[in-house]
């Protein structure tokens, strides 16, 4: 496999289904079940969800705020601590947690690409899922962590389009993305940078949203519900590009 050929996944509600479709709210309660996580923090989180989810908030300023209200909630905890429950979190999940497609997709498309994770879900949380499945690197948000404890909030987070607009403008470059060989997997305006990255041939929003397709430059990308028929789609992209293995960046 060339080293140059990758695939980049959104998390959220693109390859994890959980209880709502975002982990950092569901890793939310799930830490203040066990009394690691600030009670006042998950009602603002859950408050945050509600708003966007009925359009009162816009998704940047969703995106952002629920980072910021995650982290403000790990305040005076311990990197051990979290770190101990998140590997239980994964455990108490059944396979209902993952959409149909996740596992044989990723399957898939490690036979011909390297797979790298960029989410705005927590980092803490996310590093326990990308050795079951086999993933390169993962970028994810980060709280502010002194002497081993979390402390001020978030360091940086990496769920805005704008955080991952910055990344990929750094990433790109410097793995040398062959463009014409790579994919992109993502469900919302804020996964566009990964999209923008591949060809647009190979980029996937898992999404039917007539609004997204209709922008300028949008049109060409692929919009397919969220079943086991993607992985089929991926696969015929697959065989197609190596008939022409001289596709190009």
């Amino acid at each position: 496999m060339p080293e140059n050929r990758y695939s980049f996944f959104d998390f959220d509600n693109t390859l994890y289904k959980g209880q709502s479709g975002y982990l950092i709210r569901d890793f939310s309660i799930y830490l203040e079940s066990k009394r690691a996580f600030y009670t006042e923090q998950l009602s603002q989180i859950l408050s945050l969800v509600t708003s966007y989810e009925t359009g009162q908030i816009t998704r940047h300023d969703f995106a952002v705020q629920i980072v910021e209200a995650y982290y403000l909630g790990l305040d005076g905890r311990t990197e051990h601590q979290i770190d101990i429950h998140a590997k239980y979190f994964w455990g108490s999940l059944t396979k209902e947690a993952w959409f149909s497609f996740t596992q044989p997709l990723l399957d898939l498309i490690k036979e011909f690409t390297i797979p790298i994770l960029i989410s705005g879900s927590p980092i803490e949380v996310l590093r326990h899922v990308s050795g079951k499945f086999g993933l390169y690197e993962v970028y994810a948000s980060q709280g502010n962590i002194q002497k081993g404890e979390y402390h001020g909030g978030m360091h940086h987070e990496l769920a805005s389009q704008i955080a991952k607009k910055r990344l990929m403008a750094d990433l790109v470059p410097n793995l040398k993305v062959d463009r014409g060989f790579s994919f992109a997997f993502g469900d919302s305006e804020s996964d566009f940078p990964l999209l923008e990255a591949v060809d647009p041939q190979n980029a996937y929003l898992l999404c039917e949203d007539q609004q997204i397709k209709n922008k300028p430059g949008n049109q060409k990308w692929n919009y397919l519900k969220k079943n086991i028929k993607i992985v089929d789609h991926v696969r015929k992209r697959l065989i197609a590009l190596e008939a022409t293995p001289d596709s190009g960046n």
